[in-house]
């Protein structure tokens, strides 16, 4: 710990005893110094300011951190421009200090999305992506249906349910959606209202009443011809971190059509050297092992090598470039791609263009939708029958002439 930061730690008052741990734990979140010198100032501040209102370190709900925060932004500090005291608030509730947030509902609700889980989880064998989603339309479901179930009697109210009534919950919740998240809510609605009926919650086949969103016209899959992809890998900065990290990334969606979050799931004992292979966990649980190409290996050595240090207990490969340091998510993914093809100049693309460059270059190259199956680990060959439009022509050897032409052309040539 610096002295400038160490001289800021109050002697006294509620937060004296935790400021030197919080400083501590930013540090290892990867806070850079004058960020970990900031939190200190906010948390020496709070200190005083529990002091001056008489409360101590238990008085800290969210509603006395909101009224701490506004006095501060009220006495024009400057520290309301840079800081938050969500970390300080956060590393309290790690240590025990605070309680946890609740979240989600509560009662026979909560109950009910418990039970849920432990389905998802233990009988479907969902991922953890799937499950948040399911649990993230079930919770909405029952908020919109709280008028019919809410009440001493919920288990009866939910076996009494119907299927108008699931309708109306239903249009009433599509209406807080846009495509194509509209398609997402129904499946996952569908899903839920199964388990209530495999779960015994109802005898009803309610899945049924859920209509099923309109198909959206088929696009044809996104290309990312070698020009453009040699000018996305060529924009980042191999002389930082978040280079390097961004290279290797895109290096990994582009040699192997990778899910952002097989990118996300990848972590350092899934790196086989010796082997020249690694490990990859799919959708569904599925677990495929891949061999390491020469440049992508090389490409994740050099991040390696410049990376800064994990977390405690994180085996992540990819980490985020900015503090709290924390394994790189789904959705990051995608605002990298971004942000590379800004740098390069060419049109934005997402990273799913990745994948269906490298099926069609495969069916270019004479592949069957068998071996793009099982190079995309696409579980059902429907999906990967979504390459073929990409080139029809392609296609045309396969078709076995309409059984009339041959007769009408021996006809014509018959004397």
């Amino acid at each position: 710990m610096s002295p400038h930061v160490r001289r800021e730690i109050p002697a006294s008052g509620p937060l004296a005893d935790r400021i030197v741990g919080f400083a501590g734990w930013l540090a290892d979140c990867g806070y850079a110094s004058s960020s970990i010198r900031h939190h200190v100032y906010l948390a020496a501040e709070l200190n005083a300011w529990l002091a001056g209102q008489d409360l101590s370190v238990k008085d800290l709900t969210e509603s006395v951190a909101t009224r701490f925060w506004e006095d501060l932004r009220a006495s024009g500090s400057y520290l309301v421009k840079g800081t938050s005291p969500e970390p300080l608030l956060g590393y309290l509730r790690g240590i025990g200090v605070l309680p946890q947030q609740a979240g989600g509902p509560v009662g026979a609700a909560g109950v009910l999305l418990l039970e849920y889980d432990r389905y998802l989880r233990l009988e479907r064998r969902a991922g953890e992506v799937t499950i948040a989603h399911y649990l993230r339309y079930a919770n909405e479901f029952l908020g919109v249906a709280g008028g019919l179930l809410d009440g001493p009697e919920f288990d009866a109210r939910l076996a009494a349910l119907d299927g108008a009534q699931v309708l109306d919950v239903v249009s009433r919740q599509v209406a807080r959606h846009r495509l194509p998240s509209l398609g997402a809510a129904l499946t996952g609605d569908r899903a839920f209202l199964r388990f209530l009926e495999y779960a015994g919650h109802t005898a009803h086949r309610l899945a049924a009443a859920v209509p099923r969103a309109a198909r959206q016209p088929s696009r044809l899959p996104a290309q990312v011809d070698p020009a453009t992809a040699a000018a996305i890998l060529a924009s980042c900065d191999r002389g930082t971190e978040c280079g390097c990290r961004d290279r290797a990334v895109l290096l990994l969606l582009h040699r192997y059509g990778l899910r952002p979050v097989e990118v996300t799931r990848l972590e350092l004992p899934d790196l086989h050297w010796r082997a020249g292979e690694f490990v990859v966990h799919g959708k569904g649980g599925r677990v495929d092992v891949l061999p390491l190409l020469r440049d992508v290996g090389e490409a994740i050595v050099e991040y390696l090598q410049i990376r800064r240090p994990a977390p405690a207990g994180t085996a992540a490969v990819f980490l985020s470039a900015r503090a709290p340091v924390q394994p790189m998510r789904k959705n990051s993914i995608g605002a990298l791609v971004g942000r590379a093809c800004a740098r390069a100049g060419v049109a934005r693309i997402g990273p799913r263009a990745f994948r269906h460059a490298v099926g069609h270059d495969m069916l270019n190259s004479g592949a069957s939708l068998v071996e793009i199956r099982d190079v995309l680990r696409h579980r059902d060959i429907e999906t990967t029958s979504a390459y073929t439009r990409a080139d029809v022509s392609a296609l045309r050897p396969l078709a076995r002439p309409w059984p009339g032409v041959g007769r009408q052309r021996a006809a014509e040539t018959a004397p």
